[in-house]
């Protein structure tokens, strides 16, 4: 149900909880509106409050206090929200609300006349800065880059749909003694690759061979890290192949993230604030918070957690100093108002202390900036993924594996499917990102590629085939013809259950956007389309929309279907999933 519905009935509701038998028990509208839930048997209506939370304070069974509610909301039926309300049944525990169709009706074609689809976000002019993705140059970008990749764009575009100005920021791992190690490999070995056919791979392959050679003859560490003092010390031709490996790697990086649909609106690489660290570090210096440890900097950020180490002994910066200089700038300079790093559960500790440190330092910013952890990948078949050495799954390879399976079954299901390659690449892509984000992001993940792939299961194809479903639904009704209905024809005829659930679901979508965002958590969006698809393939196996003598109620199911497959396509568009017109 939309936000607007449980406003509505939250503000009513309030009243009863000032009544004398519940003032013990207070509830505010805020209270109420997180207490509302949709019924799981939808029979008895769209809305559900429980009240078992009062049983114990008010020393009444659940099934008494939701009788004794509901006595008082009898006489209160015709007035404000509940003269909207066709029956209170109160059953179990829950007082549950079931609405008359013509509001539900008239709510729906007010919530599906806006663009974009379901409602028009308000400006906020609130600037949202996130972190997202960030590889490190001259390695691949793995399985493991997915994550935070996936997730970070989807909640980038979730930013956009609440209204905010949304700067998607790369923090390239682009810094750091490894390119003094690369940067002497490439002097010494550059002829015995081929930088102009396969730039990247010359450029991994170099990389990985440093560190077997260095493992047989330490001294190549010493040579490195050697060249890499040039480089901070701006040596011209060191710098020049520095930048060389950014350009390889970035071109690399955007062909994926072009097959992702992921994009950014800035590259700050830990390079960037290099110049900004010595500041960085004089402003916790100035706030009396910096402390000698051990011939380090550390600033003591609370009992349960160790020091923050902002500078080494021999005075080489750390990540945190780095991550410091980087919130300073984020919100100084690009003005966040919300400061967001998308990066794995390992990392939980660092940011802690980082932001700590932030709020140590007196900046009352600090409470913005928020770490949007994830877990990790569990694999169930290693043997079907492409690996190299043992060491690692490209994301890649992973990408293609899962566009050839797709077309493996596009030749047995669909052989003379128009565009195959394409649908391919749709399905493929989408099925990968939907297994993703369709867990809660907190958690690990499993990698199994029959659940991915599953057209019937909870997967990212199954919603794109309700998608083309609809679409075909529509297109053999006549889409031109579903414009001249209007709410008048939603009305005329009474509803059957399924068609009220549909309505229903459709009406939470602007609800399900809000909520997501609010705790960052795009699996919210992927769930709920989930059961949005449910809905639709229960109405449509239930009823007959197409062939029927009423050509009224034909139309209004196809009305019906094709804001399914709108709201189908943007919230699939909300997570970067592609929508095939055909399957």
């Amino acid at each position: 149900m939309n936000s607007k519905i449980k406003i509505e009935l939250s503000k009513e509701l309030e009243i009863i909880f000032q009544m004398d038998l519940l003032k013990s028990v207070s509830q505010t509208e805020y209270q109420i509106f997180n207490l509302l839930e949709k019924p799981k048997d939808t029979s008895f209506g769209q809305m559900a409050l429980p009240v078992f939370g009062l049983s114990k304070a008010l020393k009444l069974s659940p099934n008494e206090i939701a009788k004794q509610v509901m006595s008082y909301l009898v006489f209160k039926k015709n007035e404000g929200m509940f003269s909207y309300i066709e029956e209170i049944i109160a059953i179990s525990g829950f007082i549950n609300f079931k609405y008359k169709s013509k509001y539900l009706t008239d709510e729906l074609m007010t919530f599906i006349s806006h663009e974009p689809i379901g409602f028009k976000p308000e400006k906020k002019n609130k600037k949202l800065v996130i972190d997202y993705s960030s590889p490190n140059v001259a390695k691949p970008m793995s399985v493991g880059h997915l994550r935070a990749t996936v997730i970070g764009q989807a909640l980038r575009n979730l930013a956009e749909a609440q209204g905010f100005e949304v700067i998607g920021l790369n923090h390239l791992g682009d810094w750091g003694v490894q390119f003094g190690k690369l940067a002497w490999a490439f002097q010494e070995w550059q002829t015995e690759y081929d930088f102009k056919k396969e730039p990247f791979k010359a450029l991994f392959d170099m990389y990985v061979r440093f560190h077997d050679e260095a493992e047989k003859d330490p001294v190549l560490n010493e040579k490195g890290a050697e060249t890499f003092i040039k480089l901070e010390k701006g040596d011209p031709e060191i710098t020049k192949l520095w930048k060389m490996f950014v350009e390889i790697s970035m071109k690399e990086y955007q062909r994926l993230w072009d097959r992702l649909g992921v994009k950014h609106d800035l590259v700050r690489g830990e390079s960037f604030y290099s110049d900004k660290l010595e500041d960085a570090i004089q402003r916790v210096e100035d706030k009396g918070i910096l402390e000698l440890s051990e011939g380090a900097y550390v600033v003591n950020v609370g009992e349960d957690m160790p020091p923050c180490l902002i500078k080494k002994s021999d005075g080489a910066s750390l990540y945190a100093t780095r991550d410091i200089a980087s919130a300073i700038y984020r919100k100084e300079v690009l003005g966040s108002d919300l400061n967001l790093y998308v990066v794995g559960v390992d990392q939980t500790l660092h940011f802690k202390q980082v932001f700590k440190t932030l709020e140590l330092m007196d900046l009352d910013w600090a409470k913005d900036c928020h770490h949007i952890s994830f877990g990790m990948y569990r694999f169930k078949d290693l043997g079907k993924m492409s690996t190299r050495k043992g060491r690692a799954i490209f994301l890649e390879d992973v990408l293609n594996k899962s566009v050839e399976l797709v077309k493996e079954i596009i030749a047995v299901k669909n052989p003379s499917l128009a565009n195959k390659d394409l649908v391919a690449e749709q399905v493929g892509i989408g099925a990968v990102i939907f297994n993703d984000l369709v867990n809660d992001r907190v958690r690990d993940v499993d990698f199994d590629w029959n659940k991915i792939l599953d057209f019937e299961g909870d997967s990212g194809p199954y919603i794109q085939y309700t998608s083309v479903r609809c679409l075909s639904v529509i297109e053999k009704f006549d889409g031109q013809k579903v414009s001249n209905y209007s709410a008048q024809n939603l009305q005329s005829i009474s509803f059957e259950k399924e068609e009220l659930d549909l309505i229903c679901m459709l009406l939470g979508y602007e609800n399900t956007l809000s909520l997501a965002f609010e705790k960052f958590k795009p699996s919210i969006v992927a769930n709920f389309l989930l059961d949005l698809a449910k809905s639709y393939n229960s109405f449509y196996n239930k009823h007959r929309i197409l062939g029927i003598d009423d050509e009224n109620l034909s139309a209004r199911r196809v009305l019906l279907t094709e804001h399914t497959q709108k709201i189908l396509s943007a919230g699939l568009g909300v997570l970067n999933i592609q929508v095939p017109i055909k399957m």
